[in-house]
């Protein structure tokens, strides 16, 4: 794999085990606890977000199509055993997806009308790639937050 697409999979690997690591040992209450502050969201809706956020955009990325329901991610509860397998799943994905990047040209364009966007824009392979990633690690972010403000309510 190029050395970019290689340091992209390096840095979420990283961000799979720490939130592997860091679910593992949570209880069912805590992983769907959610603030009392407006539009935040619990821990379990957070990664089911986030897994299928990396999904949409890498599969947007090879070509494929997306199948998701976004709205459904952030009402989502799971156990912790659960998180993990979508958490593994979403790893063995980006593994695939981004192999099949290797050796493609990451300036080629892909049509996609995003979020609350009135129409379909040119979005390049690397940028679908970066958005990704940045998008998860904001979340990643938002995940351990919510694991100290759930400990510090207790």
């Amino acid at each position: 794999m190029n050395p970019h697409l290689t340091a992209c999979l390096a840095v979420l690997e990283e961000m799979y085990d720490g939130m592997v690591a860091l679910i593992r040992p949570l209880d069912a209450e805590c992983l769907n606890w959610t603030p009392s502050i407006p539009e935040t969201n619990s821990i379990a809706a957070l990664v089911r977000h986030t897994m299928g956020s990396l999904e949409g955009w890498f599969a947007r990325a090879v070509g494929e199509p997306v199948q998701r329901n976004r709205e459904a991610e952030f009402r989502a509860r799971h156990t912790a055993d659960e998180l993990i397998a979508l958490i593994e799943q979403s790893r063995a994905e980006s593994r695939r997806r981004l192999a099949m990047l290797d050796g493609v040209d990451l300036s080629a364009l892909r049509r996609y009308r995003r979020i609350n966007a009135t129409e379909d824009e040119d979005l390049s392979v690397a940028w679908c790639v970066e958005h990704a990633i940045i998008h998860a690690g904001e979340h990643w972010g938002q995940i351990q937050l919510n694991r100290q403000l759930y400990a510090a309510n207790r």
